[in-house]
Protein backbone atom coordinates (compact mmCIF):
# COMPACT_ATOMS: atom_id res chain seq x y z
CA UNK A 1 0.00 0.00 0.00
CA UNK A 2 1.49 3.34 -1.06
CA UNK A 3 0.63 6.38 1.04
CA UNK A 4 2.12 8.65 -1.65
CA UNK A 5 2.92 7.84 -5.28
CA UNK A 6 6.19 9.03 -6.85
CA UNK A 7 7.03 11.27 -3.91
CA UNK A 8 8.14 14.76 -5.03
CA UNK A 9 7.43 16.57 -1.72
CA UNK A 10 9.54 14.78 0.91
CA UNK A 11 6.40 13.07 2.17
CA UNK A 12 8.25 9.99 3.43
CA UNK A 13 6.56 8.06 6.22
CA UNK A 14 8.56 9.47 9.12
CA UNK A 15 5.90 8.43 11.63
CA UNK A 16 6.29 4.88 13.03
CA UNK A 17 3.34 2.59 12.47
CA UNK A 18 0.95 1.67 15.28
CA UNK A 19 -0.60 -1.78 15.61
CA UNK A 20 -4.06 -2.11 17.14
CA UNK A 21 -7.02 -4.47 17.13
CA UNK A 22 -10.19 -2.67 16.10
CA UNK A 23 -13.69 -3.78 17.05
CA UNK A 24 -16.41 -2.86 14.58
CA UNK A 25 -19.91 -4.36 14.69
CA UNK A 26 -18.62 -6.96 17.14
CA UNK A 27 -15.89 -8.13 14.75
CA UNK A 28 -12.23 -7.76 15.68
CA UNK A 29 -9.86 -6.60 12.95
CA UNK A 30 -6.07 -6.51 13.29
CA UNK A 31 -5.08 -3.09 11.93
CA UNK A 32 -2.03 -0.96 11.24
CA UNK A 33 -2.20 2.84 11.47
CA UNK A 34 0.04 5.09 9.39
CA UNK A 35 -0.05 8.86 9.87
CA UNK A 36 1.58 10.78 7.03
CA UNK A 37 3.33 14.06 6.36
CA UNK A 38 0.57 14.74 3.83
CA UNK A 39 -1.76 15.05 6.82
CA UNK A 40 -3.70 11.79 6.57
CA UNK A 41 -4.22 8.78 8.81
CA UNK A 42 -4.48 5.52 6.88
CA UNK A 43 -6.04 2.59 8.74
CA UNK A 44 -5.33 -0.72 7.03
CA UNK A 45 -6.12 -4.35 7.73
CA UNK A 46 -2.69 -5.59 8.71
CA UNK A 47 -3.29 -9.08 7.34
CA UNK A 48 -4.47 -8.00 3.88
CA UNK A 49 -3.40 -4.36 3.48
CA UNK A 50 -6.95 -3.40 2.55
CA UNK A 51 -8.17 -0.05 3.95
CA UNK A 52 -10.42 -0.37 6.99
CA UNK A 53 -11.76 3.11 6.27
CA UNK A 54 -12.24 4.07 2.60
CA UNK A 55 -9.34 5.45 0.55
CA UNK A 56 -9.86 7.20 -2.80
CA UNK A 57 -7.45 7.87 -5.64
CA UNK A 58 -8.07 11.52 -6.56
CA UNK A 59 -6.63 13.55 -9.45
CA UNK A 60 -3.77 15.89 -8.53
CA UNK A 61 -1.89 18.57 -10.53
CA UNK A 62 0.63 17.49 -13.19
CA UNK A 63 4.29 18.50 -13.21
CA UNK A 64 5.41 21.25 -15.59
CA UNK A 65 9.07 20.13 -15.47
CA UNK A 66 10.16 18.55 -18.79
CA UNK A 67 10.67 14.82 -18.38
CA UNK A 68 9.05 14.66 -14.93
CA UNK A 69 5.91 12.51 -14.89
CA UNK A 70 4.14 13.11 -11.61
CA UNK A 71 1.55 10.56 -10.56
CA UNK A 72 -1.85 11.65 -11.94
CA UNK A 73 -3.58 10.59 -8.71
CA UNK A 74 -2.78 10.32 -5.00
CA UNK A 75 -4.49 8.35 -2.21
CA UNK A 76 -6.80 10.33 0.07
CA UNK A 77 -8.66 9.11 3.14
CA UNK A 78 -12.31 9.47 2.18
CA UNK A 79 -13.87 9.16 5.63
CA UNK A 80 -11.20 10.45 8.00
CA UNK A 81 -10.71 14.20 7.45
CA UNK A 82 -7.20 15.58 6.87
CA UNK A 83 -5.21 16.11 10.06
CA UNK A 84 -3.65 19.28 8.58
CA UNK A 85 -5.01 21.76 6.00
CA UNK A 86 -4.47 20.87 2.35
CA UNK A 87 -4.83 24.36 0.93
CA UNK A 88 -3.62 27.91 1.57
CA UNK A 89 -4.31 30.84 -0.75
CA UNK A 90 -2.85 34.34 -0.77
CA UNK A 91 -6.06 35.85 0.64
CA UNK A 92 -5.64 33.65 3.73
CA UNK A 93 -2.05 34.73 4.42
CA UNK A 94 -1.54 35.30 8.13
CA UNK A 95 0.64 37.87 9.84
CA UNK A 96 1.02 39.31 13.30
CA UNK A 97 0.81 42.79 11.75
CA UNK A 98 0.08 44.42 8.40
CA UNK A 99 3.71 44.20 7.26
CA UNK A 100 3.85 40.45 7.90
CA UNK A 101 0.52 39.85 6.16
CA UNK A 102 1.56 41.88 3.12
CA UNK A 103 4.91 40.10 2.83
CA UNK A 104 3.32 36.66 3.18
CA UNK A 105 0.60 37.49 0.67
CA UNK A 106 3.17 38.66 -1.85
CA UNK A 107 5.16 35.44 -1.54
CA UNK A 108 2.06 33.27 -1.86
CA UNK A 109 0.86 35.17 -4.92
CA UNK A 110 4.11 34.30 -6.72
CA UNK A 111 3.98 30.55 -6.13
CA UNK A 112 2.42 27.74 -8.12
CA UNK A 113 -0.41 26.71 -5.84
CA UNK A 114 -3.05 24.15 -6.78
CA UNK A 115 -3.48 22.56 -3.37
CA UNK A 116 -1.82 19.54 -1.81
CA UNK A 117 0.49 17.56 -4.13
CA UNK A 118 1.21 20.50 -6.46
CA UNK A 119 4.57 19.40 -7.93
CA UNK A 120 7.81 21.39 -7.49
CA UNK A 121 8.44 23.96 -10.23
CA UNK A 122 10.98 26.51 -11.45
CA UNK A 123 8.44 29.20 -10.53
CA UNK A 124 8.37 28.01 -6.94
CA UNK A 125 5.61 25.83 -5.48
CA UNK A 126 3.62 26.07 -2.27
CA UNK A 127 3.92 22.85 -0.26
CA UNK A 128 1.16 22.35 2.31
CA UNK A 129 1.55 20.50 4.56
CA UNK A 130 5.28 21.22 4.56
CA UNK A 131 8.05 18.64 4.51
CA UNK A 132 7.81 18.39 8.34
CA UNK A 133 4.14 17.42 8.07
CA UNK A 134 1.31 16.99 8.76
CA UNK A 135 2.15 14.07 10.97
CA UNK A 136 5.85 13.73 11.72
CA UNK A 137 8.35 11.39 13.36
CA UNK A 138 6.48 11.59 16.69
CA UNK A 139 3.98 8.94 15.63
CA UNK A 140 0.58 7.96 16.94
CA UNK A 141 -0.69 7.05 20.42
CA UNK A 142 -3.59 4.58 20.60
CA UNK A 143 -5.98 3.79 23.43
CA UNK A 144 -7.03 0.23 22.52
CA UNK A 145 -9.98 0.14 24.94
CA UNK A 146 -11.51 3.47 23.93
CA UNK A 147 -10.50 2.91 20.27
CA UNK A 148 -9.00 6.40 19.95
CA UNK A 149 -5.86 7.42 18.06
CA UNK A 150 -4.10 10.68 18.94
CA UNK A 151 -1.75 12.32 16.42
CA UNK A 152 0.47 15.41 16.84
CA UNK A 153 0.69 17.45 13.63
CA UNK A 154 2.31 20.56 12.18
CA UNK A 155 0.37 23.16 10.18
CA UNK A 156 3.03 25.22 8.46
CA UNK A 157 3.45 25.83 4.74
CA UNK A 158 6.73 25.71 2.82
CA UNK A 159 7.92 26.56 -0.67
CA UNK A 160 10.12 24.50 -2.96
CA UNK A 161 11.78 25.64 -6.17
CA UNK A 162 13.82 23.91 -8.86
CA UNK A 163 16.67 26.02 -10.25
CA UNK A 164 18.15 25.01 -13.62
CA UNK A 165 21.72 23.96 -12.87
CA UNK A 166 23.09 26.17 -15.65
CA UNK A 167 21.64 29.23 -13.86
CA UNK A 168 22.80 28.30 -10.37
CA UNK A 169 25.58 30.32 -8.78
CA UNK A 170 25.82 29.30 -5.13
CA UNK A 171 27.56 32.49 -3.95
CA UNK A 172 25.09 34.77 -5.74
CA UNK A 173 22.05 32.90 -4.40
CA UNK A 174 23.46 32.80 -0.86
CA UNK A 175 24.19 36.53 -0.94
CA UNK A 176 20.64 37.23 -2.09
CA UNK A 177 19.24 35.01 0.68
CA UNK A 178 21.24 36.89 3.30
CA UNK A 179 20.10 40.26 1.92
CA UNK A 180 16.42 39.27 2.01
CA UNK A 181 16.65 37.45 5.34
CA UNK A 182 15.71 34.08 3.83
CA UNK A 183 16.99 30.79 5.17
CA UNK A 184 16.87 28.39 2.23
CA UNK A 185 17.94 24.77 2.25
CA UNK A 186 19.79 23.76 -0.93
CA UNK A 187 20.18 20.28 -2.36
CA UNK A 188 22.40 19.79 -5.41
CA UNK A 189 20.41 16.76 -6.71
CA UNK A 190 23.43 15.44 -8.62
CA UNK A 191 22.50 13.55 -11.76
CA UNK A 192 19.61 15.89 -12.54
CA UNK A 193 19.54 19.23 -14.42
CA UNK A 194 18.19 21.08 -11.35
CA UNK A 195 19.19 22.31 -7.93
CA UNK A 196 16.45 22.24 -5.28
CA UNK A 197 15.91 24.97 -2.71
CA UNK A 198 13.17 25.21 -0.10
CA UNK A 199 12.22 27.01 3.08
CA UNK A 200 9.40 27.31 5.55
CA UNK A 201 7.10 30.22 4.68
CA UNK A 202 7.68 32.77 7.43
CA UNK A 203 6.95 36.49 7.56
CA UNK A 204 9.57 39.14 8.38
CA UNK A 205 8.77 38.65 12.08
CA UNK A 206 9.79 35.00 11.87
CA UNK A 207 6.22 33.79 12.42
CA UNK A 208 4.49 31.47 9.91
CA UNK A 209 2.52 32.75 6.94
CA UNK A 210 -0.12 30.06 7.55
CA UNK A 211 -2.89 30.78 10.08
CA UNK A 212 -2.56 29.35 13.59
CA UNK A 213 -2.66 26.92 15.23
CA UNK A 214 0.78 25.98 13.90
CA UNK A 215 0.75 22.74 15.84
CA UNK A 216 -2.14 20.61 17.04
CA UNK A 217 -3.09 17.37 18.72
CA UNK A 218 -5.82 15.56 16.78
CA UNK A 219 -7.89 12.61 18.04
CA UNK A 220 -9.52 10.17 15.62
CA UNK A 221 -12.35 7.85 16.67
CA UNK A 222 -11.29 4.43 15.37
CA UNK A 223 -14.84 3.14 15.71
CA UNK A 224 -16.14 5.58 13.08
CA UNK A 225 -13.06 7.01 11.35
CA UNK A 226 -14.19 10.54 12.22
CA UNK A 227 -12.40 13.31 14.08
CA UNK A 228 -13.19 13.24 17.79
CA UNK A 229 -11.46 16.49 18.82
CA UNK A 230 -8.44 18.68 18.15
CA UNK A 231 -6.60 21.17 20.34
CA UNK A 232 -3.66 23.53 19.76
CA UNK A 233 -0.39 22.00 20.93
CA UNK A 234 2.25 24.09 22.67
CA UNK A 235 3.24 27.73 22.36
CA UNK A 236 5.66 29.54 20.05
CA UNK A 237 6.94 31.96 22.69
CA UNK A 238 10.39 30.36 22.31
CA UNK A 239 12.80 30.99 20.63
CA UNK A 240 11.32 34.41 19.77
CA UNK A 241 12.64 37.76 21.04
CA UNK A 242 10.85 38.77 24.28
CA UNK A 243 8.98 41.69 22.69
CA UNK A 244 7.53 39.38 20.01
CA UNK A 245 6.91 36.51 22.42
CA UNK A 246 4.75 38.84 24.52
CA UNK A 247 2.35 39.17 21.58
CA UNK A 248 1.85 35.43 21.11
CA UNK A 249 -1.66 34.34 22.11
CA UNK A 250 -2.88 31.16 23.74
CA UNK A 251 -4.26 28.81 21.15
CA UNK A 252 -1.72 29.58 18.41
CA UNK A 253 0.13 26.33 19.00
CA UNK A 254 3.70 25.53 18.06
CA UNK A 255 5.60 23.51 15.48
CA UNK A 256 6.33 20.20 17.16
CA UNK A 257 8.49 17.11 16.75
CA UNK A 258 7.87 14.35 19.27
CA UNK A 259 5.32 11.70 20.08
CA UNK A 260 2.51 11.12 22.61
CA UNK A 261 1.76 8.20 24.90
CA UNK A 262 -1.69 7.16 26.12
CA UNK A 263 -2.28 5.59 29.53
CA UNK A 264 -4.93 3.07 30.53
CA UNK A 265 -6.44 5.80 32.68
CA UNK A 266 -7.35 7.87 29.63
CA UNK A 267 -4.52 10.43 29.78
CA UNK A 268 -2.29 11.49 26.87
CA UNK A 269 1.18 12.83 27.72
CA UNK A 270 3.21 14.82 25.18
CA UNK A 271 5.94 17.48 25.07
CA UNK A 272 7.13 17.91 21.45
CA UNK A 273 6.50 21.67 21.08
CA UNK A 274 9.16 24.40 21.03
CA UNK A 275 8.22 25.46 24.55
CA UNK A 276 9.49 23.73 27.70
CA UNK A 277 6.39 21.90 28.93
CA UNK A 278 5.23 18.34 29.32
CA UNK A 279 1.44 18.32 29.02
CA UNK A 280 -1.33 15.88 29.90
CA UNK A 281 -4.68 15.75 28.07
CA UNK A 282 -7.98 13.96 28.64
CA UNK A 283 -8.16 11.49 25.75
CA UNK A 284 -11.98 11.68 25.60
CA UNK A 285 -12.25 15.47 25.30
CA UNK A 286 -8.81 16.97 24.58
CA UNK A 287 -8.96 19.08 27.75
CA UNK A 288 -5.55 19.93 29.17
CA UNK A 289 -5.34 18.36 32.63
CA UNK A 290 -1.81 19.27 33.74
CA UNK A 291 1.52 20.66 32.62
CA UNK A 292 4.99 20.37 34.12
CA UNK A 293 8.17 22.30 33.26
CA UNK A 294 11.08 20.72 31.39
CA UNK A 295 14.69 21.96 31.25
CA UNK A 296 14.43 22.05 27.45
CA UNK A 297 11.99 21.36 24.62
CA UNK A 298 11.17 17.62 24.63
CA UNK A 299 11.56 16.39 21.04
CA UNK A 300 10.91 12.71 21.78
CA UNK A 301 8.17 10.44 23.11
CA UNK A 302 7.63 10.27 26.89
CA UNK A 303 8.28 6.94 28.68
CA UNK A 304 5.68 5.32 30.88
CA UNK A 305 6.66 3.30 33.94
CA UNK A 306 5.26 2.08 37.26
CA UNK A 307 6.43 3.11 40.72
CA UNK A 308 6.02 0.66 43.60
Amino acid sequence: FQTVHHDLWDYDNASPRALVTLTRDGVQTPAVLQATKSGMLFVLNRETGEPVFPVEERPVPPSDIPGEEASPTQPFTALTPPLSPHRLVAEDAWGIDDADRAACRKVLEGLRNEGVFTPPSTQGTLVIPSNIGGAHWGGVAVDPERQIAVVPVNRIAAMVQLIPRAEFDRDRFRAEDDRLGHDYEYNMMRGTPYVMRRRMLLGPSGLPCSPPPWGALVAIDLKTGGRLWEVPLGSLTRPLPPELAARIQDGWGSPNLGGPIATAGGVVFIAAALDRWLRAYDIDTGRELWRGPLPESGRATPMGYRLD
